[in-house]
This record gives C-alpha cells, sequence and structure tokens, in this order.
C-alpha cells in the first residue's frame, strides 16, 4: 500500500483582490501548504502582492501563474464571471483548482468544469469554506446522530447592506454580481448540505436599476416534507442567522451564520407534559377573548416550554479559510480528486437551484 504523500501543496493564487489577500493572510496556518506564487493581469500588481504577502514568486499573467513547474494547486480568486475561463485554464496546465464560490455563472458551466477536471484525473473544489468550519462539522455530526430527530425545516437569511454604485461588483450583471449570487449562494448550499437537492424551487426578488436583486427569497421543498427558507440582501443586513428545525429539537446557528464560532442545539422532551398540552388548550380557548393580564401569563407559559440551549463553543484561527486549504491538502495527498464535504455535483446541483430562482427574478447574465 502507498503511503499518502506529505509534502506541502505548492500554492498559487489566481487574481489579487480582496479574497486573496484573505487567503494569503490565513493559508500559513494550514500545515499542508506554502504559498508559492501569484499571478495577475499586470507585474507591479502581482508584484505588490507579493511584497504585502510574503509570496515568492510574482507572475504577470495568469498564463505564467498556471504554467509555473513548481505550483501544484491554484486558487481563483477572481470575479464570478471569470471562474470558468480561469479554472479551466489551471486545469488544462496540470493544476489541481480551488475555485471561490459561487463555483460558476450557472449549472451549464459547473457541469463542463467538472467534466474537465474528470478527464484529466485532477482536483476540483468549490471554495465553500463555510462548510469547513468546527462548527460546520459538528453540525454534520448532530445531524448524522439524529440529535434533532427528523430536519423538518431549514431556514437562513444573510443580508449585508452595500451602497447602490453602478460601478461596484456585486451590483453587476456583467460581473455576475446580486445579492443571491454572492449571498444567497451561502443559504443554498446550507439546504443542500442538510437536506439534499430540492424537489421544486420557488424565488422571488426584487431588481434594481443596474439589473441585478437587491433582494431575494427561495422556498425549497423536498420529498421527505422538509422545507428550507433563504433569504438574501445587498440592501439589508436582515437577521444573518440560520436555523435547523427537527422533530426532537433544533439547532441555531447566531448571526453570523456563515462563519459560526458556536451551535446553539434545544433538545425537546420526549413528550409534552399534560400540562403542555392543557396549557395549548387553554391558549386556544381565551385567544378569541383574551382576558386582562393574559399575555404576561402565556409568555411564562411559553418561557418553560421552550428548552434551554447547550452553547457548544468551536472557535477557530484567522479568517478560516486555510481549512478548505487543507481539506485539498488531504484529498490530493490520498489521491482524491474531489472533497466528500464539498463534491462537484453538490456544486452543480447549488448552481442549478441559483439559476432556477434567478430566471424566475428575470435576472439573466449576459453571454448566458
Amino acid at each position: 500500500m502507498t503511503a499518502p504523500n506529505t509534502t506541502p501543496l505548492r500554492w498559487g493564487i489566481l487574481g489579487t483582490g480582496t479574497i486573496a489577500g484573505v487567503f494569503a493572510r490565513d493559508l500559513p496556518l494550514s500545515a499542508g501548504a506554502t504559498l508559492l506564487a501569484v499571478g495577475s493581469r499586470s507585474a507591479s500588481t502581482a508584484e505588490g502582492f507579493a511584497a504585502t504577502h510574503k509570496v515568492q514568486r510574482a507572475h504577470g499573467s495568469y498564463e505564467d501563474l498556471v504554467n509555473d513547474g513548481e505550483v501544484d494547486a491554484v486558487y481563483v480568486a477572481t470575479p464570478a464571471h471569470l471562474h470558468a475561463d480561469h479554472v479551466a485554464l489551471a486545469l488544462n496546465a496540470g493544476k489541481h483548482v480551488l475555485c471561490e464560490k459561487p463555483f460558476t455563472l450557472n449549472g451549464a458551466q459547473a457541469r463542463d468544469l467538472a467534466s474537465l477536471a474528470r478527464s484529466k484525473n485532477l482536483f476540483l473544489m468549490e471554495a465553500m469554506w463555510t462548510r469547513f468550519l468546527p462548527a460546520m462539522h459538528r453540525l454534520r455530526a448532530l445531524l448524522a446522530e439524529g440529535v434533532i430527530g427528523d430536519v423538518l425545516q431549514v431556514h437562513a437569511d444573510l443580508g449585508l447592506p452595500v451602497a447602490l454604485d453602478p460601478k461596484a461588483r456585486i451590483y453587476s450583471p456583467e460581473l455576475g454580481g446580486g445579492s443571491w449570487m454572492d449571498l444567497g449562494t451561502y443559504g443554498v448550499s446550507l439546504a443542500h448540505m442538510v437536506l439534499g437537492v430540492p424537489e421544486s424551487v420557488q424565488g422571488a426578488g426584487h431588481l434594481v436599476e443596474t439589473g441585478v436583486d437587491g433582494h431575494a427569497a427561495a422556498l425549497l421543498t423536498y420529498a421527505s416534507g422538509a422545507v428550507a427558507l433563504l433569504s438574501s440582501s445587498i440592501q439589508s443586513a436582515g437577521t444573518q442567522e440560520a436555523t435547523i428545525v427537527g422533530t426532537r429539537g433544533r439547532i441555531h446557528l447566531p448571526a453570523p451564520w456563515w462563519c459560526p464560532v458556536e451551535l446553539h442545539l434545544y433538545r425537546l422532551k420526549d413528550k409534552p407534559s399534560l400540562r403542555g398540552r392543557l396549557g395549548l388548550a387553554v391558549v386556544a380557548h381565551v385567544l378569541p377573548r383574551p382576558p386582562a393580564g393574559w399575555a404576561g401569563s402565556l409568555s411564562r407559559w411559553m418561557a418553560r416550554q421552550t428548552p434551554r440551549p447547550q452553547r457548544l463553543r468551536l472557535p477557530f484561527s484567522g479568517i478560516g479559510l486555510h481549512l478548505e486549504a487543507s481539506e485539498v491538502a488531504r484529498c490530493v495527498a490520498a489521491g482524491e480528486t474531489q472533497s466528500p464535504l464539498m463534491p462537484l455535483d453538490e456544486s452543480i446541483a447549488i448552481m442549478d437551484t441559483l439559476d432556477t430562482v434567478r430566471a424566475q427574478m428575470g435576472l439573466e447574465f449576459p453571454g448566458e
């Protein structure tokens, strides 16, 4: 039996934007990685990034980066409308690839990239960094153990207000912008992780003057009877929380849920108490004509019925992007071409869900 390769994976970063800088700062926290090179469209930009982040090599073109013979893996950190071209560029140069989310502009592009990676026997993964955080590992374990019973609902909201600017990437349809693609993808990914591929998808949103959605929402339904309620916004902050509700309890991810450092686990009693059942009957009886002071009594009764949460602290170092890099290194060392935590077919299904909601909103990107 061949021993797994333990040599640190040598990374090249394709792109020099904000997320590229975050990845560069986090990567030293991964024991299985070393940052070797960066590539930009201009040599001066690449050199500036390399100086700031102590990168050994600066390439003045993306082609030079992917053809660097000592780079093992490429992190694609360019805007979403360029992902398909840049991932293909790296794969065709024989590099393993970690691609920033959203994976592509649409499901068709995702299928093409997955097919290309498989044909070349190279590793490819969407960089949905949230999935690799300690809280998400614990969440998956709790669900697998059936701690909250059968999952009935997934709720997730992510809103980060951004001033309307036609020149900003997030407000540009040409660059694959909008709240749904940029932020809604987190909720869709969570729903797919917990419940799988939905049977039906219903979405709606409001398109702002630049042509992208300022806010959006979707209802996903499943064969099991479960539902997922997801919302996104670049016009308001929202709750920024997520909850998974089951037949025996719920798991709450407090804000900001997409980078949680703790989970709140609520476990229900095996059966409602007699007092609880009587309480529900009383509430049903008095609601049509509530007596004076009934609200306080109802509030106290509801408080007694609500279980106290078990707070699970799950901190991590840095921003957390090094954890997805560590997963890439683990998979490559083991000879795996995709991660079980973020498999290619799931990234494709997520893009299909995003596509369906965009179509229902009337949001089409140029060139589709």
